[in-house]
């Protein structure tokens, strides 16, 4: 092949070379190999085609011979070119001669094939994506408020005291010490019966619920969930091919007695009695005993997810529901994503003792385990009180942070929303007075550079337009500025 065919390579090989402004630029040597083997791979160099001799290709493109021979020798060794006795090298034979990689109409025509519940998730997710950390964005916390240093030094005393038991495997249930002072902890702040021996750790909340999901439903099974309610417990329940029965919220939260005119009789519950998520109210005591009491009756389970239970700003924190039950049909889920931070990714579920070793298999299955230096970490952090003092901290920051945006918003925004001023949690539920469309209200809020998400978001069937608007990351003075900001941009 002479000095003309190997000219074809000038329109692939476009080198940096230093000077170009860049940093880091690979070799030209590397450049080259890359080149080659793009071309291969994408039928532009096909199977069996001569090559140019190294002379002719280091003299077409400006490169010594010794970088083109060595990225010549390392394509023989991974099998993209071959080297022929007498004549030189050529593109392996046994590749196709068309290349393996698809073109880039190819590649846009067609769409990968997902499998069906794929879908409903799509469905679900669509608009879940994280919101930016602007007000009024529901993800973001005090974190400047976290104590790092403290965190710090128990996560080095962790791996000091155990060597590198931290490091290996550890049991798919949690490291016992982890266990051991969760269950202390979760009976004194919650009511919560449990023992070491019920309680599985999971990364996240989100992952209790999708397990339960897989451990007790079968595709097809009825699940009755709050409207609105958490879009995290519907992705959990279209993992499993659940169908929804939604039960609308009233002023008091989930109606027990609804269930008796739910069609088919549902085989869960799944809500969030001590803070409707995204509404905000308390489930009351009598309600609590009677979906007790259904649910011995028609012998169903209840997931309880107590998502931001430790913030509660009125009173003394309410019974978890799972505390009054007597026949072990609920299981309770917890995760301190929120009460500590969002990258812990470690959560809990209480679980009757029938069920723990079916969840602990499927947690097994899952990941294996949470990380266990973070489990360790964490049970000395609970253990030497640190845990109870940072809530406690937190619980005065949120209870002033909630105060101010609830004054800013009936000053600047009382005209429009009628607010669920709830006594408990990291958001509040502003519903409009008109009834106006709140997707179309949440654009105009999110491109005045606020971060809302509509209520409508989370309904099945339950009429409801508002905002859901998150307070616990943002200072006071910014919440007031922001409230101004969204009345302007909705007026």
């Amino acid at each position: 092949m002479g000095r003309r065919a190997a000219g074809r390579f000038i329109g692939w090989f476009r080198p940096a070379r230093a000077g170009d402004g860049r940093r880091e630029d690979p070799s030209l040597q590397e450049q080259l190999y890359a080149a080659i083997r793009q071309a291969v791979l994408g039928g532009e160099l096909p199977a069996g085609e001569r090559l140019p001799s190294s002379r002719a290709l280091a003299a077409d493109l400006g490169l010594g011979r010794n970088t083109v021979i060595i990225a010549m020798e390392r394509l023989v060794g991974e099998g993209y070119l071959e080297s022929r006795r007498g004549a030189g090298l050529f593109v392996a034979a046994d590749l196709p001669a068309e290349g393996i990689l698809p073109s880039p109409a190819g590649s846009a025509s067609r769409a990968p094939a997902l499998s069906r519940r794929s879908d409903r998730f799509a469905t679900l997710h669509a608009e879940g994506e994280p919101l930016p950390a602007r007000p009024f964005a529901t993800g973001p916390l005090a974190l400047d408020e976290f104590p790092l240093d403290l965190w710090r030094r128990l996560a080095n005393q962790s791996l000091r005291r155990t060597g590198d038991r931290l490091l290996r495997s550890s049991p798919a249930q949690g490291l016992p010490e982890l266990r051991q002072v969760l269950a202390g902890y979760l009976a004194e702040t919650r009511g919560v019966a449990c023992t070491p021996e019920t309680i599985a750790i999971v990364s996240g909340a989100q992952q209790a619920l999708d397990l339960i999901g897989r451990l007790l439903l079968d595709p097809g099974d009825a699940v009755a969930v709050e409207d609105p309610g958490y879009v995290g417990m519907r992705e959990a329940l279209a993992g499993v091919g659940a169908r929804l029965l939604p039960v609308p919220v009233d002023e008091q939260g989930f109606d027990p007695a609804a269930l008796a005119r739910l069609h088919p009789t549902p085989k869960m519950v799944m809500l969030t009695p001590s803070h409707q998520f995204p509404l905000g109210m308390t489930l009351p005591l009598s309600r609590r005993l009677a979906l007790l009491a259904e649910a011995r009756a028609r012998g169903l389970w209840i997931v309880e997810d107590d998502y931001d239970c430790e913030f509660r700003y009125s009173g003394p924190p309410l019974q978890a529901l799972q505390g009054l039950d007597g026949a072990d049909r609920v299981l309770y889920v917890g995760t301190f994503s929120k009460v500590l931070f969002p990258g812990l990714r470690l959560g809990y579920v209480v679980l009757p003792a029938p069920l723990v070793e079916g969840f602990l298999r499927l947690k097994a299955t899952a990941d294996g385990f949470a990380p266990p230096w973070s489990q360790a970490t964490l049970a000395s952090f609970i253990a030497e009180g640190h845990l109870a003092q940072h809530v406690r901290r937190m619980r005065v920051l949120y209870r002033r942070r909630r105060a101010a945006l609830l004054a800013a918003l009936q000053q600047h925004a009382g005209d429009l929303f009628d607010i669920r001023a709830s006594e408990a949690g990291l958001h509040l539920a502003a519903e409009f007075r008109d009834g106006r469309d709140d997707r179309a209200a949440a654009q105009m809020a999110n491109a005045a550079g606020l971060s809302v998400t509509p209520l409508s978001r989370y309904a099945i069937s339950r009429p409801v337009s508002g905002f859901l608007l998150g307070f616990a990351g943002f200072p006071e003075a910014e919440l007031e500025a922001a409230a101004q900001r969204l009345a302007k941009a909705l007026r």
